[in-house]
């Protein structure tokens, strides 16, 4: 069994690669799901986000690896060269070190966003949801989110951060200056695009065109912003009024097409501005070929991080130290898993005898219930104290490399007559007394 993750992200692929392979919310579950039903996997989730797409899974060795490349590969239509050269394949603590450093968001392209926590929640909710993730998914995915809430809250590395709709903004802040009285048009009107238009408005943009294609969420978000809401129909006639317009559908193909721009270009003197923030992308890419034209997505934002982002390096470090032993603790409980049936054996059988021996010594006295109740009470908590240290040196065997799979030891440990002798002592062990 290995915990694996095959990914892509803005560090092994640029956008035009990494737009071909990303996932809808709905897609994801449906792929998940066939991924469950084949067989390939045991559990799964996948994380699909602007710069990541990555498939975490519990598998049955290495040879699942060139299963999941061509189930992706097929699934998105994707040249299975094209795929292997821009992806990635970890396995066990190097998958999990992986998932800890993106949920702290020291893997993302801005260090210490804060965006990545809730996608790799909401991905991890969505496969719990189409019943992908089983009981070594849900510790891992559980840990990592309090791992990452831990760096963020104990490093520091969030603050003052610049997420990429802060970026987005900055950039146009740097195209003109000043957005203010700059007019400016949001395509889209998820989490994101409002994340947008927040910092717009930070940044002094007075006027604020909203248009969705569900006319109904870009009302509700211009109503929260203060802007307007105009039909996703009308782009057209929008786009000649605005000087920044920020795309984020995630609609899987162009929303703002080069004819349309051309137009816009055509009635209005000052070049236009977009800020494609959406994978895949919304601007068709031969916008940027045309005169007064500029176009930015988010591989071009890391230019701007890179200026803005400041020196984070001492919080980055801090959280890779955090890091580490939780990624040894994860390992060492994946290491007892195995030894799980045998320990739960182990209880059943002291449960057994605790419960005849009870009954028997009950029978014929004259006890109140609550008088039976504390004796049975009395009874599992020394049966629960006699078991700990056997229990715990099982899975430090376990930890240790140490074979339980033998019939022979799994009788002796499984005999509590003389189990504590057997466990507890190291020459044991040695073969030495």
């Amino acid at each position: 069994m290995l915990i694996a993750v095959a990914g892509m992200s803005h560090r092994s692929a640029p956008i035009e690669v990494r737009e071909r392979v990303a996932f809808s919310p709905c897609a994801a579950r449906s792929f998940l799901r066939r991924l469950k039903e084949d067989g390939a996997v045991a559990e799964a989730v996948l994380v699909s986000t602007c710069n990541r797409t990555e498939l975490y899974a519990v598998v049955e060795d290495e040879g699942a690896r060139v299963r999941l490349f061509d189930a992706v590969a097929a699934e998105k239509g994707v040249e299975r060269d094209l795929l292997e050269r821009h992806s990635y394949w970890l396995t066990d603590d190097e998958a999990v070190r992986h998932l800890y450093r993106v949920a702290s968001s020291l893997d993302s392209m801005v260090v210490g966003e804060a965006q990545i926590l809730g996608q790799v929640r909401e991905a991890y909710r969505a496969a719990t949801e189409e019943s992908c993730a089983g009981p070594i998914l849900n510790r891992l995915f559980h840990t990592s989110l309090r791992i990452g809430k831990r760096v963020r809250s104990e490093t520091g590395i969030g603050d003052s951060s610049l997420s990429v709709p802060r970026v987005a903004v900055k950039l146009a802040e740097e195209v003109f200056g000043t957005l203010r009285g700059r007019r400016a048009l949001v395509i889209g009107a998820g989490e994101m695009s409002e994340l947008v238009v927040k910092h717009l408005r930070s940044g002094g943009i007075e006027e604020l065109r909203v248009a969705n294609r569900t006319a109904g969420r870009a009302a509700a978000l211009a109503d929260r912003v203060g802007g307007v809401a105009v039909s996703f129909e009308a782009l057209a006639e929008e786009l000649p009024e605005a000087d920044v317009v920020v795309s984020s559908t995630g609609a899987g193909e162009w929303v703002v097409g080069s004819e349309v721009v051309a137009g816009a270009l055509g009635r209005r003197e000052e070049p236009l501005f977009f800020i494609d923030i959406a994978v895949p992308r919304d601007v068709d890419p031969v916008v940027q070929t045309l005169e007064r034209a500029y176009v930015y997505d988010v591989d071009d934002l890391q230019a701007v991080v890179d200026r803005n982002s400041g020196d984070r390096s001492v919080a980055a470090g801090m959280g890779e130290a955090m890091i580490g032993p939780a990624v040894l603790e994860f390992m060492s409980w994946l290491s007892t898993l195995h030894v799980v049936p045998l320990i739960k054996e182990l209880r059943d059988g002291a449960e057994r005898i605790r419960r005849h021996e009870v009954a028997r010594a009950l029978k014929g006295l004259d006890f109140s219930s609550e008088e039976a109740e504390t004796v049975e009470r009395m009874s599992r908590v020394l049966v629960n104290k006699l078991l700990h240290g056997p229990i715990q040196e099982i899975k430090s065997l376990a930890e240790s490399g140490y074979p339980l799979e033998g019939a022979e030891v799994r009788r002796r440990l499984l005999a509590l007559e003389g189990l504590e002798i057997g466990l507890h002592r190291s020459e044991d062990r040695s073969g030495t007394s």
